[in-house]
């Protein structure tokens, strides 16, 4: 492919359309005009990133955009080609499966998989994925708990696994969320693999192509991707420092048949804002004034510095409008993939019906292992170390950027992200590659907004690398930062 073929791209960083959406479109087009034959074969993307002048996640972005939708292909080892062009040039036909898929996958936000891309990346620092700090992991002790457990129960190992939950856990769950306030029947909570299983379901259950959702935004970036997989649309609404903003939440509500609202109230991902007690009640009362549920993700509230957080939603809850998904991974670890979805029980119910078609149950002994962590009060001690470790961290983290005027962090009151602002000259995108190359990693703000907020600020997940990376992470930051003006 020439040269000249690139310079027919014109990319507007202005443009609401991502720019990775640009350049597929594009390129798209040009195949269409039969200025790309089938077969050309694609620049690196190293060397297209450098000729488009943008990212090589861009480029990683457009090319997984154009595969899906069969314009290119991609050889492993040999490079991306052209698949197709504006008319068949063969009697001969190449079947294009994507073209009859029913399930979305052609908006899914690959950032995803580019977070946990880094995280399996040893030569990086890594402020991208959330980990669970290597001097307080409980792997081990888990591990003991576990096997202990079956020793004197070998039966269990034998049991059948119902869809709705392993039942011990469930019972013994329901006196643990008793501590948060929240008092529900074993018949009211259903086990699932990971909350993103459990905003999966919910959204099978209630979603049809053209409904709307209200979340938070900037947010958590899967949840979007579980609600446009069914045809729903997202409504997003900032927030300030008290949590989504009611004003605006009305105003839609008025004006939308909205099918649920989705938010994380307490140390909110990305920007560690809780929502305060007074906002958490003028929610639940637009709830029930418009019969509006509301999904509650919560899965930081144990990881709290100082005082204990406000109450959850659902346990001031009093008229059943909050379905809470409560997970263990953030406190135990990411991989253990166990979650408590809690909800009315005909909720449960029907959710249970869906889960068994697609999961019949989740891993029983994953199931095992964390009952047994919690029955012998593990799970408490633990998160008290948990808070103590990651308060010293957010100390040490306070000295580290007070000589960093580039780096201006919003300190928060638990959970395990900080909010970082950057120049606003800075594109957190563009900045991320130099920072790969410099060895750490990080989440542009941009990417947990679904309609482009964030370029000037960092997610920082600050719990995965040990206390000796802290500050060569946060100086290999500014690094890049410097390099970028």
């Amino acid at each position: 492919m020439s040269a000249t073929h690139w310079d027919q791209i014109v990319l507007d960083a202005v443009e609401k359309e991502p720019l990775y959406k640009q350049i597929s479109r594009q390129i798209e087009q040009m195949v269409h005009e039969g200025k790309l034959k089938p077969g050309t074969r694609l620049p690196s993307e190293r060397r297209m990133a450098e000729l488009l002048k943008v990212s090589r996640m861009t480029i990683t972005l457009a090319n997984e955009d154009m595969k899906a939708r069969g314009i290119v292909r991609s050889q492993q080892g040999s490079g991306t080609y052209i698949m197709r062009g504006p008319q068949m040039e063969r009697t001969e036909q190449v079947v294009t499966w994507h073209a009859d898929f029913a399930y979305q996958t052609g908006n899914v936000n690959h950032a995803m998989e580019e977070i946990m891309r880094f995280g399996r990346d040893p030569r990086l620092i890594n402020f991208a994925g959330v980990g669970t700090a290597p001097e307080v992991h409980p792997g081990i002790e888990l591990s003991q708990y576990f096997a202990e457990h079956l020793r004197k129960n070998p039966i269990l190992l034998q049991l059948p696994a119902p869809t709705q939950g392993y039942e011990p856990l469930r019972i013994d769950a329901c006196k643990w969320l008793e501590e948060s306030g929240i008092h529900v029947d074993p018949k009211e909570i259903m086990i699932v693999s990971g909350a993103m299983q459990g905003l999966d379901l919910i959204s099978r259950l209630f979603l049809a192509p053209g409904d709307y959702v209200i979340m938070e935004d900037p947010g958590f970036l899967a949840a979007s991707d579980a609600f446009t997989a069914t045809g729903a649309k997202i409504l997003r609404i900032t927030l300030d420092q008290e949590g989504i903003r009611i004003d605006n939440l009305e105003n839609l509500l008025m004006q939308f048949p909205v099918k649920f609202i989705y938010v994380n109230p307490t140390f909110h991902n990305p920007t560690g804002v809780t929502m305060s007690l007074k906002r958490r009640k003028d929610l639940l009362v637009l709830a029930k004034k418009y019969r509006v549920p509301i999904v509650e993700d919560d899965p930081f509230s144990l990881i709290y510095f100082g005082k204990k957080p406000v109450p959850p939603l659902k346990a001031l809850d009093q008229d059943n409008y909050v379905i809470h998904l409560q997970s263990f991974s953030k406190y135990l670890f990411p991989s253990l993939r166990v979650a408590l979805l809690v909800a009315p029980e005909g909720i449960i119910s029907n959710l249970s019906t869906i889960k068994q078609r697609i999961d019949l149950h989740s891993n029983n002994l994953t199931q095992i292992a964390v009952h047994a962590y919690l029955t012998e009060g593990r799970l408490s001690v633990h998160a008290a170390r948990l808070r103590q470790a990651y308060s010293a961290r957010l100390s040490l983290i306070r000295e580290i950027v007070k000589d960093m005027p580039e780096i201006r962090c919003s300190m928060p009151e638990g959970g395990v992200f900080l909010w970082c602002r950057i120049p606003s000259q800075v594109r957190a995108e563009r900045l991320l590659q130099t920072a790969l190359r410099k060895g750490v990693s990080f989440v542009p703000g941009n990417w947990m907004s679904g309609v482009g907020l964030g370029e000037n600020y960092l997610r920082l997940a600050y719990t995965q690398p040990s206390l000796d990376l802290l500050k060569p992470g946060f100086e290999m930051i500014r690094e890049a930062i410097s390099e970028y003006q």
